[in-house]
């Protein structure tokens, strides 16, 4: 049995003529009264009355018609499916974001987000504040998810906090202090410390709090990968004062102890261009990411 069959069957059937099917179909008459011939003699079966002004169906052509017409409303309905398929263009979001995916479940984020959005292809840039906020500002990305600077932002970009985060202090095992439920600044005055680099917000929030307390600090490492930079403090090269949500993300043997003082925090922002966001599919990242964007605790 052919497809092309069962279209000829069906078109006989609704049409109640040989002559206004073949029409219909725009082949001869003679080809469709061959493929009903063909069709009723590999099942077996007559599946049509002739009669001398029309044609109808008899019991076993109406068991098969029902079925033909399923099976034809299945196969338009999967052409056209590829069909529209074909003619939608593939849409990119193209997002930023610093290492770690800012302390956010971005991965989470992003994998329903494309389960919802299969026309929609997402491309993902990883990099420090400074190279994202210039791609944001020459528009390569969307938007980005960054950390608040401690100084003035660029030009042109606006920042949007989704969540303020505690500082804490990470200390190797056995460190006089890794078992102190909080420290001050004025306790670690003679400690030697690993660090990032002075480009990124936690390192500048860090050096402005012990500035302000007038206490001098020794950084003997600067790294800029926090996964790094606590593989450091485990192997006691010295302490680092880090956000929470990253420290906690991280399976290295160390301890966390709060740090007493209010302004060592870390915020995550969202930085896009001036005015409302560039497309649709960045607002409904947006939205996913305001919605579940949310500090963390103190306690580990």
């Amino acid at each position: 049995m052919e497809l092309r069959q069962l279209q000829h069957f069906v078109a006989v059937a609704d049409e109640g003529s040989f002559t206004r099917a073949a029409a219909r179909l725009m082949i001869s008459q003679p080809g469709v009264s061959s493929s009903i011939k063909e069709l009723e003699r590999e099942l077996g079966a007559q599946l049509l009355v002739r009669r001398a002004r029309r044609v109808e169906l008899n019991e076993a052509g109406r068991e098969l018609y029902a079925s033909a017409r399923r099976v034809l409303a299945v196969l338009d309905a999967t052409s056209e499916q590829v069909r529209r398929g074909r003619r939608t263009a593939k849409r990119t979001l193209a997002i930023g974001s610093i290492p770690s995916f800012a302390g956010l479940d971005l991965a989470a984020l992003v994998s329903k987000f494309v389960a919802q959005h299969p026309d929609v292809d997402v491309a993902i840039s990883i990099g420090f504040p400074r190279d994202l906020f210039r791609l944001v500002h020459t528009s390569e990305v969307d938007l980005a998810f960054v950390t608040m600077p401690q100084r003035q932002p660029p030009d042109g970009l606006h920042l949007s906090p989704l969540a303020t985060y505690p500082m804490v202090l990470a200390c190797p095992l056995g460190h006089r202090l890794a078992d102190r439920s909080a420290v001050t600044l004025g306790m670690l005055e003679n400690e030697v410390f690993v660090d990032f680099t002075t480009e990124l917000a936690a390192r500048q929030a860090v050096d402005e709090a012990f500035a302000a307390s007038g206490i001098e600090r020794q950084v003997r490492v600067t790294c800029n990968e926090i996964g790094s930079l606590l593989e450091l403090v485990a192997h006691g090269i010295g302490l680092a004062i880090v956000p929470l949500s990253l420290a906690q993300a991280t399976r290295v043997p160390i301890r966390l102890v709060q740090v007493d003082e209010a302004s060592l925090v870390w915020t995550v922002a969202v930085a896009t261009r001036h005015g409302a966001l560039p497309n649709p599919d960045a607002q409904d990242l947006w939205n996913a990411v305001v919605d579940t964007a949310k500090p963390v605790d103190v306690a580990r």
